[in-house]
């Protein structure tokens, strides 16, 4: 009964996980958190598989994650000729959005942290450019690169957490 309890927890925790990368937190990392401790206390398969290799391979695709996060997001931006400066902003409008849309519920804090990257690009590329129509676009590719970064480690989290389903039972 424990085990079961213990079992479903996981299932928790994993699809909390996955949600919360949809908003740019280490929702990966919480999957992996989730399953090494369960791991310190029941098999998984009904002991037909290591944990080490269970949590070694969430583990390598959270790392993963991080990188194609990174490389998409940041390489992404730089072959569209967006600024270095830009990018920064973006990240940190990015956050500042994430947090003031927490209040509205189930969607704010994503739809804020798309809204706070592009408003940060924007504000950055128009005073540095002094073209509203040049950090239009650079503010835009740093939306469409935010999108396409999150929608695949939101894609990644839900591989983990199907994998993590069919060794949990």
């Amino acid at each position: 009964m424990i085990a079961i309890l213990a079992k479903m927890l996981v299932i928790v925790f994993g699809v909390a996980g996955v949600a919360i990368v949809a908003v740019g937190l280490p929702g990966t990392w919480l999957i992996v958190a989730s399953a090494a401790l369960y791991s310190l206390f029941y098999r998984f398969d009904g002991g037909a598989t290591s944990p080490y290799w269970v949590n070694g391979i969430l583990i390598g695709l959270a790392v993963f994650g991080e990188i194609v996060e990174f490389v998409v997001g940041t390489f992404g931006s730089k072959t569209l000729k967006v600024s270095n400066g830009a990018i920064w902003c973006a990240l940190f409008g990015g956050i500042v959005g994430a947090i003031v849309g927490v209040p509205v519920f189930l969607i704010g804090a994503m739809l804020g942290m798309f809204l706070g990257a592009f408003l940060g690009a924007l504000i950055y590329e128009w005073l540095t450019l002094k073209s509203f129509g040049r950090a239009l676009k650079s503010a835009m590719a740093v939306l469409a690169t935010k999108m396409v970064a999150t929608s695949l480690k939101v894609a990644l989290g839900a591989g983990m957490m199907l994998y993590l389903g069919f060794k949990l039972f």
